[in-house]
């Protein structure tokens, strides 16, 4: 038998023949396939192979992969060749020990990025990669006294375990950030601009850990500052950062060029064509000859040109601001160049994602169709609309093109459903007292997009038994239905800061939801109830036994409600943007036992302040009157103030007019504010069912609309936290009085736990 050997070190002996290979043979790999194997190898069956001419070729493609580190190739028999492989080890796991500052998630992206991974071919340069490659994820964050240190161990299966182990150390801080090049501005004025600042003593500020992509941000930040008041030249020169021998502190310098400032001469719009009148585009410039060059207000004019476009279906429309800079006179003209494209419609709309809702449910809440004109307008009130839904957790749109078409677009709906449904039960405690809860609910039962909720309540003062179910689409013209049922007992007693008495109501009622607009809602409904009262020896004061003595113990009223609301807010739990105006008036009809009427109106608005920070406005006015025989509403529905859900920093249910026993008897009228600056928690990148705020409430209870006097109102300030836990929300707060007077009944700390939802 003729053995032809071929090596990465040397052929033994070259055999001057050469032979029609019949078949190759493989041997000696363990992970790597054998199709891989000769896909790589450049020689096949049945062809003439030489030792002389065939031998190195086949041998560098193979090295040349990379996944060996010997190959032999032989000859067996006549026309057999053989190909013997040590295959190089393979990553079989990797484990990540020490990190604080940066999850393991991104430490793993980071390493994939640098190819890697598990599966993949190690050898002992690689320990270099990836100790370079961490070194650098850490660099960006400012860790330059971190220490890597990686350990191997071999694996069955010729695999690599690589035990990668770091030290973080401390962030470097930024000793001083010094500005060069400024005439325009002040040093002083520009460092405020930034992100990034100083060493700081707030042991809870990260500003003043450096790093890349944060003085990256900050550059961006002086561009955009500069920009915007006319320095269209402006242009930063060159960022010196130095770092201390002990890798603690960091010097920065910024070397800017100011330039000058340049002013707006001629305006122009190009390629509109006939669709849109020129007239109509020229409206909506926020720019103007002789106004200071101002990146954003361009930038500005630019997208409302776009959305503009939009509206009339030309979806990629292209939107061009060209400046033509006149350095000798200091003036830019500007002109928007546009590029409308064609109409683009809608052909067809998918939804993914759902496991449970049905898809009905979720295209009633579309306001762009399939079918007609895309509308950028109409997709993103779609998205907010589904993201409105209360068993909805995100949602996310994308309009792909539709291939061969230049006039078509596909709606790709992801949404991630929420647990729609929940079962509690347990104890709760707070200040208005101790308390038992069952509760069930069910936003979008059998996936029809119904709820209904059951919840049972025992504390102190009160047991109450309840049940509704709302359908928000009872008609195909978006009509909503809202059944309700309760039966409620209360004994206030000793423990509360409110007339004493005892009651026993039951009732229900029915509303229905009438859409007036994409923002309007108007409300009718009706309902009875039956109130039984009962008086205590002690406790309960004259008015409320006088009225018993009157009108007897037991009421029947059916009543009568009529509401509006408009509501711009982008979501109904934690809102950051939009308003809502509630407007209801409740009637006591005519044969009912005691006639009256309430009226309420409640305004809210929130405003992002920053990507985290939000500002909160609340207004709420009651007022209600008797009518008929009767001065007042009944004494049972009367409005209170104090607590965690009116006025914080007040005994619940304490303030305004008492009665003869000196407890709080509650109002016909009262009038309630609260400003807030709400924020996620310390430390929390996504606040998620998490907020903190800082706010003042203001307001009081009075006796009746007459009156009313705004010196009487009592206010406080302090810092609240709301968690959306999951047997209901918990809010806790800690305030301080204001205005208060001595006889009031203040409590500085307040929260409730375990809330029926």
């Amino acid at each position: 038998m003729l053995v032809l050997m071929a090596s990465s070190t040397a052929f033994a002996q070259s055999d001057p023949n050469s032979f029609v290979v019949a078949d190759i043979q493989v041997e000696g790999n363990e992970r790597i396939d054998l199709g891989t194997i000769l896909t790589y190898l450049p020689i096949r069956t049945r062809d003439r192979f030489s030792a002389e001419r065939d031998s190195a070729r086949a041998l560098k493609a193979l090295y040349e992969t990379g996944l060996f580190d010997d190959v032999v190739i032989k000859r067996r028999g006549s026309n057999i060749l053989v190909v013997e492989v040590q295959e190089r080890p393979a990553i079989g796991s990797i484990e990540i020990n020490g990190n604080k500052k940066i999850p393991t998630s991104d430490l793993e992206t980071s390493l994939q990025q640098a190819d890697i991974a598990l599966g993949r071919v190690y050898n002992r340069s690689l320990l270099e990669t990836v100790e370079r490659e961490l070194r650098r994820v850490y660099f960006s964050v400012g860790n330059y006294g971190s220490d890597i240190k990686i350990e191997t161990e071999e694996l069955e299966r010729n695999r690599v375990a690589l035990k990668i182990d770091i030290s973080e150390g401390s962030v470097a801080k930024i000793q001083h950030i010094n500005i060069v090049g400024n005439k325009s501005f002040s040093e002083e004025k520009l460092l405020k601009l930034i992100n990034s600042r100083e060493q700081s003593p707030n042991p809870f500020s990260n500003a003043d850990e450096y790093s890349q992509v944060k003085l990256a941000a900050d550059i961006e930040t002086l561009r955009s500052y500069y920009q915007d008041r006319g320095f269209i030249r402006f242009d930063v020169d060159s960022t010196q950062v130095s770092i201390s021998p002990d890798k603690r502190e960091i010097f920065i310098v910024i070397n800017i060029r100011e330039g000058d400032r340049y002013l707006l001469d001629d305006i122009a719009i190009e390629g509109a064509g006939d669709d849109i009148p020129e007239e109509e585009l020229l409206s909506l410039l926020e720019v103007k000859t002789g106004d200071v060059f101002a990146r954003k207000d361009i930038v500005s004019t630019s997208n409302a040109i776009n959305d503009r476009l939009g509206k009339d279906g030309f979806a990629f429309a292209d939107v061009d601001v060209i400046p033509t800079i006149d350095d000798e006179n200091k003036n830019v003209d500007l002109t928007f160049s546009i590029r409308p494209g064609k109409r683009v419609y809608v052909r067809r709309i998918r939804f993914l994602g759902q496991y449970k809702t049905r898809d009905e449910v979720l295209r009633r809440e579309m306001r762009q169709f399939e079918g007609s004109r895309f509308s950028p307008a109409l997709v993103s009130r779609s998205r907010v609309r589904l993201q409105r839904l209360p068993f909805m957790q995100s949602v996310s749109i994308q309009t792909p093109r539709v291939p061969g078409s230049d006039d078509q677009v596909d709606l790709e709906i992801t949404v991630q459903e929420g647990p729609s449904g929940s079962f509690s039960a347990g104890l709760g405690y707070g200040t208005d007292g101790s308390s038992i809860n069952l509760a069930f609910s069910q936003e979008n039962l059998f996936g029809s997009g119904q709820s209904m909720q059951f919840a049972f309540d025992r504390s102190s003062t009160t047991r109450q038994l309840s049940f509704s179910v709302r359908d928000p689409y009872f008609t195909d013209d978006g009509i909503s239905r809202n059944v309700r049922a309760f039966i409620r007992e209360t004994n206030i007693n000793d423990d509360t800061s409110t007339s004493r008495f005892l009651s026993s109501q039951r009732g229900g009622s029915i509303t229905f939801g009438i859409p007036l607009s994409e923002f309007s809602t108007l409300r009718l409904g009706g309902g009875y109830e039956r109130t039984e009262i009962g008086i205590t020896e002690d406790g309960t004061p004259d008015d409320i036994r006088n009225f018993v003595n009157e009108n007897g113990d037991v009421y029947d009223i059916a009543h009568l409600n009529l509401g509006f609301t408009f509501d711009t807010r982008n979501r109904t739990v934690f809102a950051t943007s939009g308003a809502v105006n509630r407007f209801n008036i409740e009637v006591g009809v005519p044969g009912s036992d005691i006639t009256y009427y309430k009226t309420s109106y409640s305004f809210e608005y929130f405003k992002p302040i920053t990507d985290r920070y939000t500002f909160s406005t609340t207004v709420r006015i009651d007022n209600g009157q008797g009518t008929g025989d009767f001065l007042d509403i009944p004494f049972y529905k009367r409005y209170f103030a104090g607590g965690v859900r009116t006025l914080r920093g007040y005994k619940s249910g304490s303030l305004g007019p008492k009665d003869s026993k000196g407890n709080a008897s509650g109002g016909d009228f009262r009038t309630l504010g609260t400003v807030e600056v709400i924020f996620p928690p310390p430390f929390v990148e996504e606040p998620g069912a998490t907020r903190l705020s800082i706010f003042t409430d203001f307001g009081n209870v009075f006796e009746e609309i007459n009156t009313f006097d705004a010196e009487e109102f009592r206010g406080s300030y302090g810092v609240a936290f709301v968690w959306l836990s999951p047997v209901g929300p918990l809010t806790f707060s800690l305030s301080k009085p204001y205005n208060e007077e001595e006889t009031d009944k203040k409590e500085q700390f307040q929260f409730t736990i375990g809330s029926i939802f």
